[in-house]
């Protein structure tokens, strides 16, 4: 495979993709059944022996799912992978934005061509897709400044959220890989669809 364009890449890469999030979908069925067994806003313990039979279906399934997560972190760090190499055959970009000047240096000769997109939590999503796919590839070992840079970042913008708190902390025990909370919360790319519109737009000015 020698793809000359973004949308040769596309198409070439498409049925990979597609069962990746298919895969991505087979890990969240399993949590959708959880809850279709239990409302997890309840406050308060269970009082009928049905509730009872019901919260611990729920767990069952909840732990089912739980056990899932590497799973799900490897599928959507191999989304992030395929995305990444596209922007590595396709950016042309040399500018650092202003947003980037304090952490990507002109050395920064791999970074430079990711400061490219929308700006989402402060971080241009070319550089918030780096850091998701680099910190995947070397979840056990020293990561990149500018990968450690973008994690502080995000955990700043999700610090009052419910659900997204902890996410991006990158010394949070319970939390191994972290592709699933970039592609899914900071990149919001949670189907197919959404991956493609997203690298069409990133790389817009390239493409043919």
């Amino acid at each position: 495979m020698d793809p000359s364009t973004l949308s040769e890449y596309l198409r070439e890469t498409e049925h990979a993709i597609r069962h990746l999030y298919a895969g991505l979908d087979s890990c969240f069925a399993v949590y959708r059944e959880a809850l279709s067994q239990w409302d997890i806003s309840r406050v308060g313990q269970p009082k009928t022996e049905q509730e009872r039979a019901r919260l611990a279906t729920y767990l069952q399934h909840a732990g089912r799912y739980f056990d899932l997560k590497f799973s799900e972190a490897t599928f959507s760090g191999a989304i992030l992978q395929i995305a990444v190499t596209a922007i590595r055959l396709f950016s042309r970009n040399t500018a650092i934005p202003g947003s980037c000047q304090t952490f990507v240096k002109p050395a920064n000769e791999s970074v430079i061509p990711f400061c490219i997109g929308e700006h989402r939590h402060g971080v241009p999503v070319g550089v918030i897709l780096y850091a998701g796919r680099n910190q995947y590839n070397h979840w056990d070992e020293e990561l990149h400044p500018v990968t450690r840079h973008v994690f502080a970042q995000l955990a700043r913008a999700h610090v009052t959220s419910p659900l997204s708190d902890l996410a991006f902390e990158i010394t949070n025990p319970t939390i191994t890989i972290y592709a699933s909370e970039i592609l899914l919360t900071a990149l919001q790319w949670p189907t197919y669809q959404a991956y493609e519109g997203a690298l069409r737009d990133l790389l817009q000015p390239w493409s043919t």
